[in-house]
């Protein structure tokens, strides 16, 4: 509660009751300055005139608890705590709305030392009687709305994981529910009909215990927010099949091409500055809860089946090298789209299609280096002379061995529909090896443990 009021002489008294009727001045003064302020500048003209009208009441209390020699009533306090309630969902920072309350009192310590300054004799009960109570007056109502503050932010918070949850069932097992996705995207804070793009994020947290992944997450999400330019709640988060998915807003109005290269490379820069980030994948702009839950299988399996950059495993004696070639985005590949694999996706879609262009590979496979000098060629851009240099080989030995190929499958290297056939059961073949390895990693880590469980039970 604020401190008690000091007793005050007729004379000031009189000066004070003509000033709390004119202290527009001061609350207009304090106003402008807020406006300055973080959270303060981008409100909505309604919030903007409840900002005025908190500042006014506060000035007005403060005269009024001066003047009836009174400390203010509980539903007064209620009410200043209804005002920090609301900075709450307007997105003021409480550290503004500290430093708000603090411009107010200087504001109002100003116009009091105005009346000093015209009758020097009230100068000594300003100074030690009404400047002591104004100090500790507003640093007992600061303290009060931090508490109302910071009690609704977590009841918000509370409430905001409700309502995430809430979405998550949606997307992932009613997407069908059109009415109550819009309506829980919008109790967000959130434009349900703006497109997003998934990134599937793969996270080091092996040293983070469970008790405290929670608040790991919540400082990468700040992180990622930064990166991707956005506020850190439109940046909507949840943890899916042992990964990080955060559904990021597009740009409205520009292409699906414009938007998953922006989302690449602001993925990249994340990439860069957390070294806990193995690999992101994107996928595509989508709307709607079933179009949310569609980008988010893209950005998985744009993880899943993209190729991995070479680098050492954690695990004893167990190294994993795959493409070594890096991209425009860094040294190996650890951002990952799905439009780099959609042809193959839809290719894995139809049985026979897939039959056709896995046995292409398996046909090149029966000799020796053709596969091998297959994926140089479209490495090098169908350039021969750089493929024969990459092989280390006579430019004769790369023309016998394509034309090799050429016979094998019947193929024209020189016809486009053959080389996106070709390039497609090449990368086709890659994702399957990759996968192999997985599987084998996988099993050989569980015959590790069962032995090293056998050798801990002896």
């Amino acid at each position: 509660m604020p401190p008690l009021v000091p007793a005050i002489s007729p004379r000031l008294r009189s000066k004070l009751r003509t000033l709390a009727k004119t202290q527009l001045k001061a609350v207009q003064r304090t106003y402008d300055t807020l406006l300055s302020l973080e959270g303060y500048s981008a409100l909505s003209a309604a919030a903007r005139k409840d900002i005025f009208s908190s500042i006014a009441f506060s000035a007005d209390l403060w005269f009024q608890c001066l003047l009836d020699g009174t400390q203010p009533t509980s539903e007064v306090m209620d009410q200043t705590a209804a005002f920090a309630r609301r900075r709450v969902h307007q997105n003021v920072p409480l550290r503004s709305l500290l430093r708000a309350f603090r411009l107010g009192a200087r504001e109002l310590w100003r116009t009091c030392t105005e009346l000093a300054e015209a009758d020097p004799a009230l100068a000594h009960e300003l100074l030690f009687d009404v400047s002591p109570y104004l100090l500790d007056y507003f640093d007992a109502m600061a303290e009060h709305i931090a508490e109302a503050y910071l009690d609704e932010q977590h009841q918000q918070a509370r409430w905001r994981g409700s309502l995430l949850q809430q979405l998550y069932d949606l997307v992932f097992h009613a997407p069908d529910d059109t009415a109550r996705f819009r309506e829980t995207v919008e109790a967000l804070g959130l434009d349900a009909t703006l497109p997003r793009i998934a990134l599937a994020v793969d996270l080091d947290l092996r040293d983070h215990a469970p008790s405290v992944r929670e608040d790991a997450l919540d400082r990468f999400a700040l992180s990622a927010a930064r990166h991707f330019e956005v506020k850190p709640d439109a940046l909507v988060r949840v943890w899916h099949r042992e990964r990080l998915v955060f559904w990021l807003p597009c740009v409205r109005g520009d292409s699906m091409t414009r938007n998953d290269q922006r989302a690449a490379e602001h993925a990249a820069a994340l990439v860069r500055a957390e070294p806990r980030v193995r690999s992101i994948g994107i996928g595509l702009m989508n709307e709607g809860a079933r179009g949310w839950a569609a980008s988010v299988e893209e950005s998985l399996k744009a993880v899943d089946f993209a190729p991995r950059g070479s680098r050492a495993d954690d695990d004893e004696n167990d190294n994993e090298h795959g493409d070594e070639s890096g991209n425009e985005f860094g040294n190996f590949v650890r951002v990952h789209r799905f439009s780099s694999i959609a042809i193959e996706e839809s290719v894995r879609s139809s049985a026979n299609v897939l039959r056709y262009l896995v046995s292409l590979a398996e046909q090149l496979a029966t000799e020796a280096d053709l596969l091998a000098t297959l994926a140089a060629w479209f490495a090098s851009g169908q350039r021969r002379r750089q493929t024969a240099e990459t092989l280390g080989v006579h430019p004769n030995t790369l023309d016998y061995r394509l034309e090799r190929i050429e016979t094998l499958l019947g193929a024209k290297l020189d016809d486009a529909q053959w080389i996106a056939r070709l390039d497609i059961a090449l990368k086709l073949r890659s994702a399957t090896q990759s996968s192999e390895r997985d599987g084998k990693k996988k099993e050989k880590k569980g015959r590790l443990g069962v032995k090293k469980a056998k050798r801990a039970a002896h």
